[in-house]
């Protein structure tokens, strides 16, 4: 399942009928329902009891969250086990596009945000910032991991504070198992930074 426009429509080679469009909304403000989902994919299936047993909500929670997910299709029936119905999530992308910048609400994002409570600093860039700064900071980090941007650069092009953005970059380096987040790239200090500039060094970060 793939959804790629500002308006989100199916991407696919075949349209299909799309329903729940707020349950996308509701996976990246409720940590709960984002859990859930997060759980099933991660496991690849897995059934009602599995998921009762092991969420921070009621039996009737985690199952009026499947019966949500499902209707959304978001997750899929694909047959029992043990008498039980059997899940899979389905993978997903909704872009968002706002003065030009578009950012990506994706499976990797819901994961994220499913951590808020663990990671303070989470909240604190949806409440100040908001959920587009968040993706982009999130699809910057990724970008971080794979050495194509400093932290100071995602500072700047996400307006986030140089705390808050090392803040952020460790607690997705640590949902995400990357190692330590200031290995890869260099990453630079306001001090490091005046140096530079006073001994006449001009690389580029």
């Amino acid at each position: 399942m793939s959804y790629d426009t500002d308006h989100v429509q199916n991407a696919g080679g075949t349209p299909e009928r799309i329903t729940g469009i707020h349950t996308f909304t509701d996976l990246v403000d409720n940590v709960a329902l984002a859990a859930l989902y997060t759980n099933i994919r991660s496991k690849g299936t897995a059934t009602g009891p599995e998921l009762v047993d092991e969420a921070a909500v009621s039996k009737k929670t985690v199952y009026d969250y499947l019966s949500t997910l499902a209707s959304a299709g978001l997750i899929t029936d694909i047959g029992e086990e043990n008498g039980a119905t059997t899940y899979a999530a389905e993978d997903f992308e909704l872009t968002l596009t706002v003065r030009d910048v578009a950012v990506s609400i994706t499976p990797s994002l819901v994961a994220v945000l499913s951590h808020r409570g663990k990671y303070p600093v989470i909240d604190r860039v949806l409440e100040e910032h908001g959920l587009l700064t968040f993706a982009l900071a999130h699809d910057l980090v990724m970008d971080h991991h794979e050495g194509e941007v400093t932290i100071r650069q995602i500072g700047d092009l996400t307006g986030l504070s140089s705390g808050m953005t090392y803040d952020l970059v460790d607690a997705i380096y640590a949902i995400r198992d990357f190692g330590e987040s200031a290995s890869n790239p260099e990453t630079y200090t306001p001090s490091t930074v005046d140096s530079k500039q006073h001994n006449g060094d001009e690389t580029e970060e």
